[in-house]
């Protein structure tokens, strides 16, 4: 029996967590004695639920509890974004709550409280705290809502990290809730939320630790567990396709589970971070984020897409409806559909002209203000008819271009490979074995610097006939190739060697004509020449 779309594409995604998976778990270099166990239990906490809840037999459970240990997956904003929802819902009915922090260490509570009362200003309070330096996720505007938030209530906030540096988990549990404790008895009739990483909050971690520290000072405060986004919970719940109408579990020992985002959209975070992708947008409303990235490229391009922002629809990769949605709009081949699986499972997100739909394989700004600049020059140049081979390649590297250029305007620190970048690449390839998994990166490599090579000598495009077979690389090399143009536009418009209105042309012409592309793409190279590009860091 075939799968339903749903089933493909829960599928789809359970191959993708795997493979992060393996890339996040070969991330880290150093594990620290005792970690693995440490997260054996949390994943032991969380691996199963007693019943479906909602947010009000949460919130009940919060306003009777004094100590709310709120589990954080720190490279997510949803996380934080969460959190703050249950911190203004439990201060409109009870004023008397403190907030915990794991981000600050104890030593800078004195710079903490002069932010939170106005004495310095946040420029000053981040040089303070020296976060980059403090904490290794240094996530400031995940956060910064938060602290807002307590500023403007009055809220007192209180760094919970207490622990010498190098600490191993245990140690900097034992150290957070001796000061917690401190914190409870000095503040007699104030209740404590305490936002720190998801792992701490096993029953036999950080609230074991206070339980105790408690007790050995005849105190008895009721605590309570929220944990988040459980992975064994949330395939339970997609397997019985149920996961977009559940927001809470209740847990069996009383404890609840916040499920706001999938596995895959966690995993993502961590390696946007990881790979130094700057921001996310936001995964409860994408659509919103993407509108507004479309209002800022067209408010700087001085154009106008009109309606046409309203009509677009956007999925991400926790979205199991997608492929559901494709094939009920009965507009794709099986050719077609099957070319889409196999984006979402190399993670690529792309912007669907046929069906004015955008596909987000990754929640960072880079990849959403790319399909935002996509869709923006499909609005403004209309739907383009097949081309042959040549115009094709050269019609798609200026796409690629304008979408790179698009997501610049957005965040100009964004970087690309360039020719030294491909030519180290290589010689990296030379001397270490390659992986059948990056077999088309080498190729990629390989044939973008004979493809430089060949254009400075005036010849430009050969060997396309391994295009007709091969559309991966068709798609790899122009991609690569349009990148590096993308990044030249930017940094040429800013020494003034490309106007903005010759810009916004590009985005409005249909290049329609036979010859066209390349036309383009020449003028462009010789627009652009002697273009510096800064020293990648």
């Amino acid at each position: 029996m075939q799968d339903s779309p749903r089933q493909e594409l829960l599928n789809i995604q359970k191959k993708l967590w795997k493979w992060n998976k393996d890339i996040i778990d070969h991330s880290v270099l150093v594990q620290e004695p005792g970690f693995d166990a440490y997260e054996k239990e949390y994943k032991r906490a969380v691996g199963d639920y007693l019943r479906v809840s909602d947010q009000d037999e949460m919130m009940d459970a919060v306003l009777r509890s004094d100590i709310i240990h709120v589990g954080d997956y720190h490279t997510c904003n949803q996380s934080q974004r969460s959190f703050l929802r249950i911190l203004k819902a439990a201060v409109k009915e009870d004023p008397s709550f403190v907030v915990g922090l794991e981000l600050l260490h104890k030593r800078h509570q004195k710079v903490l409280d002069d932010y939170l009362t106005d004495r310095i200003s946040e420029a000053t309070f981040l040089k303070k705290i020296r976060l980059k330096e403090h904490w290794v996720f240094d996530l400031w505007e995940n956060f910064k809502p938060i602290f807002d938030f307590c500023r403007y209530h009055g809220l007192e906030m209180f760094a919970i990290d207490a622990a010498p540096k190098g600490s191993d988990v245990v140690k900097r549990d034992r150290a957070s809730a001796r000061l917690i404790s401190e914190v409870i008895r000095q503040n007699p009739g104030r209740r404590f939320f305490v936002f720190i990483g998801d792992l701490h909050v096993s029953p036999s971690h950080l609230p074991l630790e206070v339980e105790q520290e408690l007790l050995r000072k005849n105190a008895y405060p009721k605590q309570l567990i929220l944990y988040q986004n459980s992975e064994r919970i949330y395939w339970d719940l997609a397997d019985a396709g149920v996961e977009e109408h559940v927001e809470v579990v209740l847990m069996p020992d009383g404890s609840f589970c916040r499920m706001h985002t999938p596995p895959v959209i966690l995993q993502r975070s961590y390696l946007n971070w990881l790979e130094h992708e700057e921001g996310e947008i936001d995964y409860s409303d994408a659509k919103a984020s993407f509108i507004e990235l479309v209002e800022r490229i067209c408010e700087f391009l001085r154009l106008s897409v009109g309606s046409a922002a309203e009509d677009v629809e956007v999925f991400t990769c926790g979205d199991l409806s997608f492929l559901k949605h494709l094939k009920d709009r009965e507009v794709f081949s099986a050719e077609e559909i099957d070319v889409i699986k196999r984006q979402i499972l190399a993670s690529e997100s792309y912007f669907i002209s046929k069906a004015k739909i955008v596909y987000l394989a990754n929640l960072s700004i880079n990849h959403a203000s790319e399909e935002a600049a996509h869709f923006i020059k499909n609005v403004c140049s209309g739907s383009e008819e097949p081309r042959e081979l040549i115009d094709a390649f050269y019609a798609n590297l200026l796409h690629e271009a304008l979408g790179f250029f698009g997501s610049k305007l957005i965040n100009n620190r964004r970087k690309c490979y360039h020719e030294k970048d491909f030519k180290n690449l290589l010689v990296y390839f030379q001397t270490a074995r390659v992986s059948a998994e990056r077999r088309l990166e080498y190729e990629t490599a390989h044939l973008v610097m004979e493809y430089l090579k060949r254009e400075r000598s005036g010849r430009g495009l050969g060997k396309t006939e391994i295009f007709k077979s091969r559309m991966d690389l068709f798609l790899s090399i122009t991609h690569a190739l349009g990148y590096m143009l993308g990044d030249s536009m930017y940094y040429g418009m800013m020494a003034g060697k490309i106007k903005r209105s010759e810009i916004k042309s590009l985005f409005e012409d249909p290049w329609a004509e036979k010859g066209r592309p390349l036309e383009v793409y020449a003028e462009l190279r010789h627009t652009l020449r002697g273009v510096r590009i800064p020293k990648r860091m």
